[in-house]
């Protein structure tokens, strides 16, 4: 946005809620000549950082007692002004327009200038002075501009608030209470709690905040965002509480992540070593083996809040929402970085294909289209988490090189594993009983984790509901045959076809698991030691 202003570009559409803000913004950035017309003053031109009325020649004067020159609101009066002060002075006259309401009521008043505009920068060009240019607009909306003429115009979408500006606000009011609402050490906690929230949104919360608490609050603003967000319904930030300790298993992942840590937390040393931290990883997998658990472990381990959604969030039935809620999504996201983003339901909800502009008029696709220019347009510090349970409908595009550093498999999980997973639950419960792990671990063969603590669950309500005790190793063991592993006896397909895709193509999570493939896939497999990759005998 700055480049172009100051490369004086004809005409650039804002979309932005906050019309002042932007002003103050870009006046206070750069420094050109500007005009706008406001309610109170009309045309005006900053001139030391003040907006002063501007006279313009009055065409209604017809007698000698009739003023000359007159201040206007007139829209056409200010332009026409604009095009004759260029004839004596040819700098480029920036000039604000508010759009408000229908965009199509102020272009159809301005149409006609910006294409004149357009024109005179392209004649520019090839005279070799891009500065050969009357009039430079800057349309400012809470709209995008109207499909007939947004080959008018550079569009813009202007984000949040930057830290310095949240933090501009922060002084200015604790400098107003004479330094009596802030506390030195809970500025920069204030700043980051008000990432994401527009200009006035996080004046109104800190005003609320001092309200409430006579203090500035970081909390209070934090959660007060979380609630909008959340009744948002397209995005949830979640405060990561599980830990890689609480997940039986999955050890490759686990060390992956933690490797990545410890380059985010040294970036000077990683980039002196020429190496770039792991920021997009895929996994793919059967459900209810862990990877909605390691999504927030990692947010934990890395130290961010975690940000969830989903394409099914972001679909709406009206033309054109979807896309701007995906639009939305990605905005947040960047306003509130750096974050673990999770995506969930990966595989499902962005199939897409040729069919969807038979079956929803296009949507998927452009939803798609929009996710990918998300995807490439994210922070660097942002840590992309996406979930899978199948792929075959995936398009390709999406399992392209660059769009993701690493693709982990996650499958059913090992003896080993499954022997952690109960330690970790039945820990929970206060007994004497020493349970027989390797039993249970081995009498579960073929559940899913989430299979596992629904066992537990259900044998503490029938045990408990009845003679009101502990649980036991032999409790568990009877139960087991009553509770169906249901993703291994109704999907036994799926689940050997995706082994053998893993197998071929993909990293593992689990070391175990790739152990275990021959158990799953009932073939004898071993590792070539050589080459390190899976052969058949």
């Amino acid at each position: 946005m700055f480049d172009k202003i100051k490369l004086n570009y004809p005409n650039i559409w804002i979309k932005n809620n906050n019309f002042a803000r932007i002003v103050d913004l870009l006046t206070s950035t750069i420094e050109k000549e500007y005009y706008l017309i406001d309610f109170i003053n009309g045309f005006s031109k900053l001139e030391s950082e003040e907006w002063k009325p501007v006279l313009v020649k009055n065409p209604a004067a017809v007698s000698p007692d009739d003023p000359i020159f007159i201040t206007t609101h007139d829209l056409s009066l200010s332009l026409h002004f604009l095009l004759e002060s260029y004839k004596t002075d040819s700098k480029t006259k920036t000039f604000f327009v508010n759009v408000v309401g229908d965009p199509n009521n102020t272009l159809t008043q301005l149409a006609g200038f910006a294409s004149f505009s357009k024109n005179e920068y392209r004649k520019g060009f090839w005279n070799d002075n891009i500065n050969q240019l009357p009039i430079q607009f800057i349309f400012i909306s809470t709209q995008d501009a109207p499909e007939e003429y947004a080959g008018l115009f550079s569009l813009v979408e202007e984000n949040y608030p930057t830290k310095q500006e949240l933090l501009n606000i922060v002084e200015h009011i604790n400098a107003r209470s004479n330094d009596s609402v802030v506390d030195s050490k809970d500025i920069k906690d204030i700043v980051n709690a008000g990432l994401g929230l527009d200009e006035l949104e996080f004046v109104d919360l800190c005003l609320m905040s001092i309200s409430a608490d006579k203090k500035l609050n970081s909390k209070f603003i934090y959660d007060a965002k979380m609630a909008n967000i959340k009744r948002n319904g397209i995005l949830e930030i979640i405060k990561p509480q599980i830990k890689f300790n609480d997940i039986g298993g999955l050890d490759n992942i686990k060390d992956i992540i933690r490797r990545t840590a410890t380059l985010r937390d040294n970036p000077q040393k990683a980039a002196s070593f020429g190496i770039t931290p792991i920021r997009r990883l895929l996994m793919v997998g059967i459900p209810g083996t862990g990877k909605s658990a390691i999504c927030q472990a990692t947010a934990n381990e890395l130290g961010l809040d975690l940000a969830r959604t989903g394409i099914s969030q972001v679909m709406n039935s009206f033309i054109g929402q979807s896309e701007a809620n995906m639009r939305a999504v990605f905005k947040q996201i960047k306003a509130m970085n750096p974050l673990c983003v999770w995506i969930d339901e990966f595989g499902r909800d962005l199939s897409g294909g040729s069919s969807s502009s038979h079956v929803d008029g296009g949507t998927t696709d452009r939803v798609h289209g929009e996710f990918l220019t998300g995807l490439q347009e994210l922070p660097e510090e942002t840590f992309l988490m996406c979930a899978a349970n199948q792929l075959e409908a995936l398009r390709p595009e999406m399992l392209r090189a660059d769009r993701f550093d690493k693709i982990f498999f996650v499958g059913l999980p090992s003896h080993n594993e499954r022997k952690t997973i109960f330690e970790i639950h039945l820990s929970k419960i206060r007994t004497d009983h020493n349970y027989n792990f390797d039993a249970l671990a081995e009498a579960s063969m073929y559940m899913t984790g989430a299979e596992i603590v629904s066992l537990i669950k259900e044998v503490k309500f029938y045990v408990v509901s009845e003679e009101f005790r502990p649980i036991t190793t032999k409790d568990i063991l009877s139960h087991i045959p009553k509770i169906k592993n249901t993703i291994w006896i109704k999907h036994q397909d799926m689940v050997k076809s995706m082994y053998e895709y893993a197998l071929a193509q993909w990293d593992w999570a689990s070391s175990d698991q790739q152990e275990d493939a021959k158990i799953i896939l009932g073939k004898n497999v071993k590792k070539n030691k050589q080459s390190a990759s899976i052969v058949w005998e």
